[in-house]
């Protein structure tokens, strides 16, 4: 029997051929829904691979209960994106080994890589951020903004990825304090990607002002730009509003 790590890629057509035929063998067919707001309802999957899904919550995933069924099932996790974008998807494999399961991982597209459309470097991007909504934390953490000083000093470019139910307006506000909290600079313009590698795609370049009273959809992540390249420069006029 055999655990299976699928990276679903992002949109709902985006899984490998290979991994669709998996999923027909497996006993179970489980997905991780805490790390991503969904750009598309999971019913939509479902139809797409036409199978049945049954959504995880972060805690299903930790207590490592699903590689117990894969002892004697074939059991798939599928994670938006690619498989091992997530710390917690390289512990479940750990502790895979440990177990003796034995288990496979499918890799996909990521938002990682999707980013590369705004006509950004891949290789000149630093440490990734993650933004949490402060309206679930008592203090307002801005230890995001260490992440964007550390790029900032080798030239860098930032990928923020926002929490869940975070939208644009609340994010670009949290990004503006937390520059003036911590004294860290951000730059004139940045950019904000909608729906990331779905058809639903957008990419917006301005200044924070301009983009927090935009129209951008969720899921989003932000990129906090440094030194560009001129092809880079280029690229970016193209999605200047």
């Amino acid at each position: 029997m055999t655990f299976y790590l699928i990276g679903t890629g992002m949109n709902r057509k985006s899984i490998g051929v290979d991994a669709l035929e998996i999923l027909k063998t497996c006993d179970k067919v489980y997905l991780e829904n805490y790390t991503v707001d969904f750009p598309y309802p999971i019913i939509e999957l479902e139809k797409e691979y036409n199978i049945k899904i049954i959504e995880l919550a972060r805690k299903s995933v930790e207590d490592e209960l699903i590689l117990e069924e894969a002892k004697d099932k074939n059991i798939a996790l599928l994670v938006y994106g690619d498989s091992l974008s997530a710390t917690t998807h390289t512990q479940l494999l750990l502790a895979a080994k440990k177990q003796k399961v034995d288990f496979r991982v499918f890799h996909n597209a990521s938002i990682l890589t999707v980013i590369a459309e705004t006509g950004l470097q891949l290789y000149k991007f630093g440490k990734t951020a993650s933004m949490p909504n402060w309206e679930e934390h008592t203090n307002k953490p801005t230890s995001f903004m260490d992440y964007i000083k550390q790029n900032q000093s080798i030239d860098a470019h930032t990928l923020i990825l926002t929490d869940i139910g975070l939208e644009i307006k609340e994010a670009i506000t949290q990004l503006l304090e937390s520059s003036k909290q911590t004294k860290i600079t951000i730059p004139k313009e940045i950019i904000a990607i909608s729906s990331a590698g779905t058809p639903e795609q957008q990419i917006f370049y301005n200044t924070p002002n301009e983009l927090k009273d935009k129209n951008i959809p969720m899921p989003f992540c932000l990129i906090i730009p440094t030194k560009l390249h001129f092809i880079e420069e280029e690229a970016l006029k193209e999605f200047k509003e």
